[in-house]
């Protein structure tokens, strides 16, 4: 008797029983003194280490290669408590930031995002208006 064919499983339809054969993905452990960073990181990493001297915990620094296709190549720069600004990267291009992200990893809310996956805004790092909002944004998470 011929076996019955069975579709594949794809990563959209899988539910935590059936992905248990993947290692659950922890964050790195943290950099705090990081060399050697993409541009986009170091920028924000410079800032944010002057600005939450008492919360600064590091960086954790996303690497290649991705698990899946859909994977994000991202760094995380760590502010504790699940507070932070996330980069993410092009794995194809890997020093091309394609979105910044800032917010509690944790406790989720609304973040405040950044795209730079247009042409326009390709490869730019934040302007001046854009950093002063997003340290703002993070002064006003920090005093939750």
């Amino acid at each position: 008797m011929a076996k019955k064919p069975v579709p594949p499983i794809e990563p959209d339809d899988w539910d935590d029983d059936e992905a248990g054969f993947l290692q659950p993905l922890e964050p790195p452990p943290p950099v705090r003194d990081p060399t050697d960073l993409r541009p986009h990181t170091r920028q924000l990493t410079d800032l944010l280490r002057a600005r939450f001297p008492d919360r600064w915990v590091g960086v954790e620094i996303g690497t290649l290669p991705l698990r899946c296709e859909d994977d994000l190549f991202s760094d995380f720069i760590d502010l504790g408590d699940g507070l932070g600004v996330r980069l993410d990267y092009d794995p194809e291009e890997p020093e091309r930031v394609l979105w910044i992200s800032a917010g509690n990893r944790d406790h989720g809310g609304e973040p405040l995002d950044f795209p730079r996956d247009s042409e326009a805004c390709r490869g730019r790092m934040l302007s001046t208006a854009e950093i002063a909002e997003l340290l703002d944004f993070l002064d006003r998470e920090a005093a939750y």
